[in-house]
């Protein structure tokens, strides 16, 4: 939340520890709360406001503000004659942390923590008893956690001065918790300290702290040391965001994530190029279907009819979905729709359980029970407009091509269960992915071992749909991740870009020359304050792909 514009500034003590100044001080004492109170004010502060605030005389207060000006730590609006920070402050803090460069150490480790989990990532390192926001990368949703940089934040109820504070001999942590009582800024704050500090022996044993709803209502953080050479911490990273979206469950999921990347700023590892993520540009219900289904899903461009093919997996309903118009093909309701894809002909194939359905023109031609497809658990066509499929046999899965008749010809088998396939139309290539393990494989000439192509963590979601774009790069939505990503050469996650949904089902390029990006999504088993944060679970969504 923004903080308000005017009111009253707040006052700062003589010294940020509560001690007293230091005797023959007090004019640099006065010029530095003079900047310490500009800094903490929302916007512009006028003369009148500082000299409320100080109560210091006139005289006084306009020469130390001169003095200040004059050495930039300060700026004077000529227009408005309000107050604020100087540029020169920005020239020193590129000094701050210059041996060894703490800051560009984690930087491409945060901006990887951000990518992978599309929250808001910080560096933060211990100063005077608080936390001080040493560096941050910004989620890409519009509703996020933002603190701003140089914002210090105290100890007991934040991830990071709790990871901070746990792996330090138990006395110094007490010594730095100060002798004053601990501030409750919510109900969930940990105020007792006997109980903060079970919890610190906890956060050492696990490697990083949670901070749950403990400093700001509707927020939950998860933060891990880094540790110099000794062991002593020098930072803390963390990862923070809204409750709907870092749920218990994900949390849990993350801590090592987060503990991990914490490792490695503290070992000074330097990673591959940093990843980019953009900032999320509106993604929109599509005008022909504003109504939302149960779980969408299987949606496949068919550029004979220019139109998006797409079913309600558990309506039974196959939509079809040509401009502002949508029609609708009902089978007799029993099985959830499996597989759809559409033939070189333009017919559409449906599996359901054990029966394939062959749609053509809205009127269906071909009901043939083929109980082998009952543990189909993906398909797709490549392209040549031939029907694949994936069938889980025992504890492998057999991926191949589907005929007619509904006979499989298996060309590969993986140990894995695969959810999602996807073709390459200019390579030829098919990637398959494993929802569960997180992996996605690439199928490159039939009687050849698939090839690893790409881990996706778990706390990044589960890869449950695939897709190649028209510049032949791979596309995966994130199931319980709120995010598609794009998937480099190497199979690293390099554009990720957030919904506003927290469950895509399936991905579809299409429109004129590919021109838009389609996701299907669901809004089964949502919590209800999720589907209140997540009103467009359930809606087709589409956007152009120039904002991608």
């Amino acid at each position: 939340m923004e903080k308000p514009q005017t009111g009253a500034i707040r006052w700062m003590p003589d010294d940020r520890s509560g001690q007293p100044a230091v005797p023959g001080t007090a004019l640099i004492g006065k010029a530095f709360r003079l900047i310490d109170l500009i800094a903490a004010a929302p916007g512009q502060v006028s003369a009148a406001e500082l000299a409320a605030a100080t109560g210091w005389p006139k005289a006084t207060l306009y020469r130390i503000l001169a003095s200040v000006t004059a050495h930039g730590f300060i700026r004077l609006d000529p227009q408005s004659q309000g107050y604020t920070l100087g540029y020169r402050l920005l020239e020193l803090a590129q000094n701050v942390w210059v041996a060894p460069d703490l800051a560009a150490i984690a930087s491409i480790e945060l901006q990887r923590l951000r990518d992978m989990t599309g929250e808001t990532a910080y560096l933060a390192v211990p100063d005077d008893g608080m936390v001080l926001a040493l560096g941050k990368f910004e989620s890409p949703h519009d509703i996020r956690s933002a603190a701003r940089l140089g914002a210090r934040k105290p100890l007991h109820c934040t991830s990071q001065g709790k990871a901070i504070l746990a792996f330090l001999p138990e006395a110094e942590a007490q010594a730095m918790l100060g002798h004053a009582p601990l501030e409750r800024f919510t109900p969930q704050t940990i105020t007792d300290r006997d109980t903060l500090m079970r919890q610190l022996r906890i956060v050492r044993a696990r490697g990083y702290a949670i901070e749950d709803q403990e400093i700001l209502w509707g927020n939950r953080c998860v933060g891990a040391p880094v540790l110099d050479s000794t062991g002593r911490p020098v930072a803390a990273i963390s990862v923070a965001g809204p409750i709907y979206r870092l749920t218990s469950e994900r949390v849990a999921q993350l801590g090592p994530e987060v503990a991990n990347v914490a490792r490695n700023i503290g070992l000074g590892l330097r990673s591959t190029p940093a990843r980019q993520s953009q900032p999320g540009t509106s993604w929109q219900p599509h005008d022909a279907h504003r109504q939302p289904v149960f779980y969408g899903a299987h949606p496949v461009w068919d550029p004979v009819r220019s139109s998006l093919v797409w079913a309600d997996r558990l309506g039974p309903t196959l939509y079809t979905t040509a401009g502002c118009q949508t029609a609708t093909f009902r089978p007799e309701p029993g099985a959830p729709i499996d597989g759809l894809a559409v033939t070189a002909e333009g017919d559409v194939i449906l599996l359901l359980g054990g029966r394939v359905l062959r749609i053509s023109g809205h009127e269906c031609v071909q009901d043939r029970t083929v109980p082998e497809l009952a543990r189909a658990t993906a398909m797709t066509t490549n392209p040549g407009g031939q029907p694949w499929v994936a069938i889980q046999q025992g504890d492998e899965t057999l991926v191949g091509t589907l005929g007619r008749d509904g006979t499989v010809e298996p060309q590969w088998s993986l140990r894995k269960r695969i959810g999602a396939l996807a073709w390459s139309q200019a390579s030829g290539r098919l990637f398959a992915s494993d929802p569960e393990s997180g992996t996605i494989y690439l199928l490159e000439r039939a009687g050849m071992a698939p090839r690893l192509f790409a881990r996706i963590p778990r706390v990044s979601g589960e890869p449950r749909s695939l897709a190649v774009d028209t510049d032949d790069r791979l596309w995966v939505g994130l199931y319980d991740g709120w995010s598609i990503a794009r998937l480099s050469i190497e199979g690293e996650i390099e554009r990720l870009l957030p919904l506003p949904v927290p469950r895509p089902t399936g991905l579809a390029f299409g429109g004129n020359g590919g021109g838009e990006v389609f996701v299907t999504t669901s809004r089964i088993d949502l919590a209800r304050e999720v589907l209140e944060k997540a009103p467009l679970s359930g809606h087709l969504l589409v956007k152009p792909t120039t904002a991608l």
